[in-house]
């Protein structure tokens, strides 16, 4: 440090690698964080290089973490972004936007949480531009969740920006303190040596024995040093009885500034009580609650080096945290509640933080404070502050004078916990709560109750019960429903969803038929595509396209996990992508990122992004084991099931089936069982295994049957027909092409279309044939779903040659091979290359034709060949019956052939080995 910084005893060692960080922010960015105990000198050492950063020409802007304001989203990074006005008014609109929102600085849509920290960091970026800038931020330790995230999201891109980034935080165990991955320093206490050249320099004119007893009671730290030795030299006490102070120095520190605040003019703490609640020091605020003078009133203060106001006399900084806790320790809980009045009026326009200081300043239920404070709540949860939003809904039932409404926010809370925020554990504290009220079960304690059971434990028994009931309480209305009764529909929706039952359809019918002015993302929209998918109109894919592309400006995480929910079912994942994708990464929204990564996954699967779609869903599994939501596990199984059975991955696909099968079969989760069952068929079809796969797609429906309440029976229509066409039963066949024809699906999407056409192509007369699959290829936008095109080519080249025109199969089949081989899809490849050998082109480059087989593979043939299942097999061979599968996965290319029915005539041209 240069002559002109303050010298600190015994940090030589730190300031020169203060010195240095600050050499290598100016020049290429850095970040640098002090750790250390209360009163350590991390403060001190703050200042000293802020002093040092602002001598050499670099700006400096600072902030610090408010106990009292650890559950305001965004309350540090407000004080940090109040400091640079005229940057935040040169920001690109969308940036500024983002960030006065968050801030609640005014209203508009809510930003996401990444658009948040990529605008907090376009604005230091803006603040650098000129000369480098230093953001130093202390007490991080409690600083609000959302603000840590950006200061630490900002730290770890300043390579490059001319941008330092130097915090501090108390090395004390909690989820503050967890390692954070930053550089850091830890400001040790002084040594004996050390300590005692302080107190000399300080303290010259007192006895040496005095110094050494302050000295080891202050346990070398550097704060309580010089309190005990300038309180040793106020008393009068020079000769060193004060032995057996509290047993920390903090503490004592503290109450030693509270002596100092205590002698303080009655103004002036009124005015210091003001700035520590306030928390930002904006002067222009503590004006508005206190009146003019407020920079008169704070000078006894600053005189006693107590608080600084800033050179612009914008803003007033405690010297030191402890300070702040002082000033509020020693305030009366009326004193309290009087400044948080004031805070509160001061505030207006800033719908947050003036509930905020409402909430603080009353004592007693208040309907009128505790709706303002809800109103609040609701800001937060439309910004995106989940946090926020339950900390206020909890304190505005506590406010409640009415029971019914106190537990009607609560319940509300409980529900923002677990669909938005992730907190599980904080949602059933909160429940049990409410359900600890003698009163009736209100609405929203029944969707909270009937919601958590359902994601935890699977029990869409309860849920249904629970919900049905209370939903049946409602009064009907001409609208669309309320937003509490809307949840509640939505909620009664996932649980007959997941259950796949009549008895839970059925009546969930007529209640949904009361609300039919429904929008595209509503529960009454969601029930009739699973009622009848053929029923969606024109109108309703017109309203939803629209709803989907204002996705863009959207960031309610429930909004779009909604939109996205319809739009899975009707083939409108991709323009979802990028709302969904948002909530993925907006920190803070576990629970909305378990559904927001199953349509990550699920839009991959479809595009044929398998291994991407794969890494979603183990992404989504470990998200789910860890946090307890284990029915959305389910899904994430379900979609690495598809992945692995289009790969052509047997045995990773069957596991993931048996899990979904292990874990909803007991629970008569019937519409999962559904989804293994698909993947599983789809499976067998890539293996040639027709029988395997005709027994699992009509697990899901009876051929020529396609029941309402069952999507999987009209994804999975494809697979039962093409099975049924290969193992001989043309008639069940027809029959299931002709159900998904007159379903009336085809006008939902291209890939409908092209399913619907394949299947009637598979089943359509010879004359009809080639004209039925030219149909098939030809919708518009086929190309977007490449493994259901490749499929409708392989079902032609396969006809084609089975009636003998072998020069226009190749054609198909080369273009069915090629595309298979770019998804990954093995075992569909080797189908097409061994249909194309079949059409007499020996010279394809492609496939295993002519490798021997292992003896257990022709082993497995053999028996194969001879019309045994896959389990007889496995019981003969005293195998698994994954393994035999595997086997036929591997035979089959190396014979050429692409069915069972092939096998004894492939084995009986096979050379010696057979």
């Amino acid at each position: 440090m240069s002559a002109g910084t303050t010298e600190l005893v015994g940090r030589e060692s730190e300031l020169t690698e203060l010195a240095a960080f600050l050499d290598t922010a100016a020049a290429d960015g850095a970040v640098l964080l002090l750790t250390g105990d209360p009163g350590v000198g991390k403060t001190a050492l703050l200042d000293a290089t802020a002093g040092l950063a602002a001598a050499r020409g670099t700006r400096v802007v600072r902030g610090s973490g408010v106990e009292y304001e650890t559950d305001i989203s965004f309350a540090g990074l407000h004080q940090l972004v109040g400091s640079l006005p005229d940057e935040l008014d040169r920001l690109p609109r969308s940036a500024r936007d983002a960030l006065e929102v968050a801030l609640g600085l005014r209203a508009g849509p809510a930003p996401s949480r990444i658009a948040v920290l990529n605008a907090a960091l376009s604005l230091f970026d803006e603040a650098a531009k000129e000369r480098p800038l230093l953001l130093v931020v202390d007490d991080l330790h409690v600083v609000d969740r959302a603000s840590r995230a950006a200061v630490f999201f900002a730290a770890r891109r300043l390579g490059g920006r001319r941008i330092g980034l130097l915090g501090a935080q108390r090395a004390e165990p909690g989820e503050s303190s967890r390692p954070t991955g930053l550089p850091e320093l830890e400001v040790l206490p002084l040594g004996d040596t050390d300590a005692l050249r302080l107190l000399s320099r300080r303290f010259a004119h007192l006895p040496r024995r005095v110094l050494s007893t302050v000295a080891h009671e202050a346990q070398g730290n550097p704060l309580a040093l010089l309190e005990f030795a300038g309180s040793t030299e106020h008393s009068g006490d020079r000769r060193g009885r004060e032995a057996g102070r509290a047993s920390s120095p903090g503490r004592d520190v503290r109450a030693l500034y509270g002596a100092r605040v205590g002698r303080l003019p009655r103004e002036t703490r009124e005015v210091l009580l003001l700035a520590a609640l306030e928390g930002s020091g904006d002067i222009g605020v503590l004006e508005a609650a206190g009146g003019p003078g407020v920079l008169e009133a704070l000078a006894p203060a600053e005189r006693d080096h107590l608080v600084m106001v800033t050179e612009n006399g914008r803003a007033v900084r405690f010297r030191h945290p402890l300070v702040r806790s002082a000033v509020v320790d020693g305030s009366t809980g009326e004193q309290r509640r009087g400044a948080h009045r004031r805070l509160a009026d001061a505030l207006a326009d800033q719908p947050e933080r003036r509930g905020d200081h409402l909430a603080r300043a009353t004592t007693a239920p208040d309907e009128a404070v505790a709706a303002v404070v809800e109103s609040a709540a609701r800001s937060s949860l439309r910004r995106g502050d989940a946090d926020g939003a339950i900390a206020r809904l909890r304190r505005a039932a506590e406010l409640s004078p009415d029971r019914a409404d106190r537990r009607r926010r609560l319940s509300q809370a409980a529900y923002a916990a677990a669909w938005v925020a992730g907190h599980l554990e904080v949602s059933h504290e909160i429940m049990r709560e409410v359900e600890g009220d003698p009163a009736a079960r209100s609405l929203s304690a029944a969707t909270a109750a009937g919601f958590l059971v359902l994601v935890t434990e699977g029990d869409a028994d309860t849920a249904h019960a629970l919900l049905t009931e209370a939903v049946g309480r409602e009064r009907a209305v001409s609208g669309p429903p309320p937003g509490e009764l809307e949840t509640a529909l939505f909620t009664l929706t996932l649980a007959s969803q997941c259950s796949g039952r009549p008895e839970h359809w059925r009546p969930l019918v007529d209640v949904l038929a009361r609300f039919r002015e429904a929008t595209p993302a509503s529960a009454a929209s969601l029930g009739r595509v699973h009622h009848a998918p053929g029923s969606v109109t024109e109108d309703m894919l017109r309203r939803l396209d629209e709803e989907i592309a204002r996705l863009r400006e959207q960031s309610d995480a429930d909004v779009v996990i909604r939109t996205a929910l319809i739009a899975s079912y009707l083939d409108r994942l991709p323009g979802c992508r990028e709302a969904v994708s948002r909530v993925i990464r907006d920190g803070g929204a576990v629970g909305s990122s378990m559904p927001a990564l199953m349509f990550v996954a699920l839009d991959d699967l479809y595009a044929g992004r398998w291994q991407a779609s794969a890494g979603a869903a183990r992404e989504l599994i470990g998200l789910c084991e860890e946090t307890g939501y284990h029915l959305f596990a389910q899904v994430g199984h379900y979609v690495a099931a598809m992945a692995a059975a289009q790969r052509g991955d047997l045995d990773e696909c069957r596991e993931h089936c048996e899990a979904v099968w292990g874990w909803s079969g007991p629970r008569g989760l019937r519409r999962l069982e559904n989804c293994a069952h698909q993947a599983a068929a789809r499976a067998a079809l890539g293996a040639a295994d027709f029988e395997t796969a005709f027994r699992h797609a009509t697990a899901i429906c009876a051929p020529g049957v396609l029941p309402e309440f069952n999507p999987e029976a009209v994804w999975s229509a494809p697979d039962l027909v093409e099975a049924a066409v290969r193992s001989g039963r043309h008639e069940e066949a027809r029959r299931h092409a002709d159900a998904l024809r007159d379903a009336g699906v085809g006008h939902l999407s291209s890939r409908f279309a092209l399913s619907t056409a394949t299947v009637t192509a598979i089943t359509s007369d010879a004359e009809d044939m080639v004209a039925c699959f030219e149909e098939a290829l030809a919708p518009p936008g086929a190309e977007q779903w490449p493994f259901e095109l490749g499929r409708a080519r392989l079902a032609y080249g396969e006809a084609l040659r089975r009636r003998g025109l072998n020069r226009a199969a190749r054609v198909q089949l080369a273009a069915a091979r090629d595309s298979f081989e770019k998804l990954g899809a093995r075992s569909w490849e080797a189908r097409a290359a061994a249909e194309l050998r079949a059409t007499g082109m020996t010279r394809t480059g492609r496939g295993k034709a002519g490798q021997a087989l292992t003896p257990q593979e022709l082993e497995v043939a053999r028996l194969a060949a001879t019309g045994l299942s896959n389990p007889q097999i496995a019981s003969r061979l005293f195998l698994s019956p994954r393994t035999v599968s595997s086997h036929l996965y591997r035979v089959f290319p190396k014979l050429g052939i692409t069915s069972r029915a092939e096998l004894r005539d492939a084995l009986r041209t096979r050379p010696a080995e057979s």
